[in-house]
């Protein structure tokens, strides 16, 4: 063989074995298919996410139109899509593509790139719910002010009137009346200003698992825990560090312990987790309660929402305040009749 014979094959081999490194390792589902709808190409993302197998048809894998826009059509016509969102597979994907004419006509088809952009656009709808969070919790406070004063007003006359009615009961009945809903209304007054007022923060080091130790003590010797309920730690043995203020997150923490327990009136397990991650960590609070649908569960963060009878859908929201406040996140997972968790990630140094 010719030396330059074997320096062709060599550099073929190298270049195989760029592309199929390359195809294994890039974040995007890239997909070639070839006219009669072959599929000639597949990244390792697209195999996995979702489900297509190189030399098999794409029609074998997927109906027509499960790109978001019909596949024979684009290579019959040689048609382009330059940008289609769609979800597939749990997942959003920003899904592009172009038809390659090149080399004999064999080879022509078409080359696909999907982009994984759920957590861009979870972050987007939870910045665009935290701007609305503080556009309501700025309402909020603005018509709690305007009604605080004349409510005070309302209840203070109704209680001279309740004074002065001393001979007539009956009256005096319907004037306890007024002061008593004034008084229910300066209460939720009270809440929304609470609510609408930003979270301010203490930060200090604090070791997290003795911290989630101390907390599940304190709350087990509270009169309002049931007996019913059992506790389970998995906290690690090593130290885990994190800037956080303790009188906050245990209001945060509290919310949530006492949720579990409304969810388990009947008794369950009630289970406390601590996680190292990279650069972070998680809080688990688990519960095996009633569960939530997930209809409900879109709900839950949402301010006066509430599944609770004599509830006011604060205590949520105040978790998720103290939480972001902290530069962290809270999750929720459920399943009706199984249980509930919330998931705490905080930032560690």
């Amino acid at each position: 063989m010719s030396d330059s014979r074997f320096e062709t094959l060599k550099l073929q081999e190298l270049s195989s074995s760029v592309n199929s490194l390359v195809l294994k390792n890039v974040s995007e589902a890239l997909i070639f298919i070839f006219l009669d709808g072959k599929i000639g190409l597949a990244s390792a993302v697209a195999c996995q996410r979702l489900g297509v197998r190189v030399g098999s048809l794409f029609w074998d894998c997927c109906s027509d139109d499960y790109l978001g826009f019909s596949l024979r059509e684009a290579l019959l016509f040689g048609i382009s899509h330059r940008l289609i969102y769609k979800r597939l597979e749990a997942r959003d994907w920003e899904i592009s593509s172009s038809f390659l004419y090149e080399g004999p006509k064999v080879s022509w088809g078409l080359f696909i790139t999907l982009r994984d952009v759920t957590q861009a656009r979870e972050a987007q709808q939870a910045l665009h719910r935290s701007d609305r969070m503080r556009e309501l919790g700025q309402i909020a406070a603005t018509v709690a002010h305007e009604i605080q004063n004349p409510l005070g007003g309302i209840r203070g006359y109704a209680t001279l009137l309740y004074r002065d009615l001393e001979g007539s009961p009956h009256l005096q009945e319907m004037a306890g009346f007024v002061i008593e809903g004034a008084k229910a209304l300066e209460n939720q007054v009270r809440t929304i200003l609470h609510y609408a007022r930003p979270v301010q923060l203490e930060l200090r080091s604090v070791e997290l698992g003795a911290y989630l130790k101390r907390f599940g003590k304190a709350v087990r010797v509270d009169p309002a825990c049931p007996e019913a309920v059992q506790w389970n730690f998995h906290i690690p043995q090593d130290s885990i560090w994190a800037p956080i203020d303790p009188e906050a997150l245990q209001r945060a923490l509290l919310n949530l312990v006492f949720n579990a327990f409304q969810a388990m009136d009947k008794g369950g397990l009630l289970t406390i987790s601590l996680l190292r991650m990279e650069t972070s960590c998680q809080i688990a609070i688990s519960d095996t309660g009633v569960g939530v649908s997930e209809e409900l569960q879109k709900k839950l963060f949402s301010p006066f929402f509430t599944t609770k009878q004599g509830g006011n859908g604060i205590g949520l929201v105040e978790t998720q305040k103290i939480v972001q406040a902290h530069g962290g996140t809270i999750e929720m997972r459920s399943q009706l009749g199984k249980g509930s968790t919330f998931t705490i990630t905080l930032r560690t140094p």
